[in-house]
């Protein structure tokens, strides 16, 4: 593939331009996944411009997932992301099958506990009635994806701990095994920057931007099912909407 020749333009700062030159080379796949790109020194010199210049350039690079830096090796073009479209309920089994994956969880607690304040507003319950609380870790190939805490009144999914959490997808589970249908979720997409906990079960940095996603699930008559924190790595996962004039 021949490369795009990048021409300097007035009224745009030179990083940005950069950035979009080096962007272009890593979507076109010039730069392929696992490429160690020059270094700011050869940069510096292919653009004419200062590594001050250079590194803004990289450092939007870098912050968006495109990069990802490797003390005393280099800079490499990281996996491309994989699209989550945000216009239907979401199973990560489904998901990841859609994308070529092996899909598979890592159930790291499940309990039933008294229900505290801020959770019992998010589920439309009585502080300190029993929930259903479920940790679970999402992996694709065995790459870790997303960590997720999930919490369900025990009351509406009783004995929710003997089911096959690990492979089923808990919405069939809800509707198979309970009775209840989804009739719609509710969500809320901010960044974050992980925890020494959340960043040890990712396999990523301490201080990285995540994406962090709450879901709120309902039945009929707007009665909440279950309330999801999940946290995303943003260097794999990007969400996508699709929006009609209608």
């Amino acid at each position: 593939m021949k490369e795009s020749k990048f021409h300097k333009k007035t009224g745009i700062p030179l990083y940005l331009q950069i950035y979009e030159h080096l962007l272009q080379k890593i979507e076109e796949g010039i730069w392929p996944t696992e490429y160690m790109i020059p270094t700011e020194a050869e940069l510096c010199k292919e653009y004419e411009v200062s590594s001050i210049t250079v590194r803004e350039a990289i450092k939007l690079l870098v912050n968006s997932g495109k990069l990802s830096r490797t003390a005393g090796k280099g800079t490499f073009v990281t996996q491309q992301q994989l699209v989550h479209k945000l216009n239907r309920f979401f199973s990560f089994t489904r998901w990841a099958n859609q994308n070529g994956l092996k899909p598979a969880s890592r159930i790291l607690r499940v309990e039933t506990m008294d229900c505290d304040k801020h959770i019992a507003g998010h589920l439309g319950i009585s502080e300190k009635d029993p929930v259903i609380r479920i940790e679970r870790l999402r992996l694709g190939d065995d790459e870790p994806l997303m960590l997720e805490m999930i919490w369900i009144p025990e009351q509406l999914c009783p004995k929710l701990h003997l089911k096959n959490l690990s492979n089923v997808p808990l919405n069939d589970i809800i509707y198979d095994e309970y009775g209840i249908p989804l009739i719609k979720a509710i969500e809320s997409i901010e960044p974050r920057y992980t925890d020494e906990h959340t960043s040890r079960l990712l396999g990523i940095g301490k201080d990285v931007l995540l994406l962090y996603v709450e879901h709120t699930a309902y039945t009929k008559k707007d009665k909440i099912v279950y309330f999801v924190s999940s946290t995303y790595r943003c260097d794999r996962v990007k969400f996508t909407i699709e929006l009609t004039s209608s």
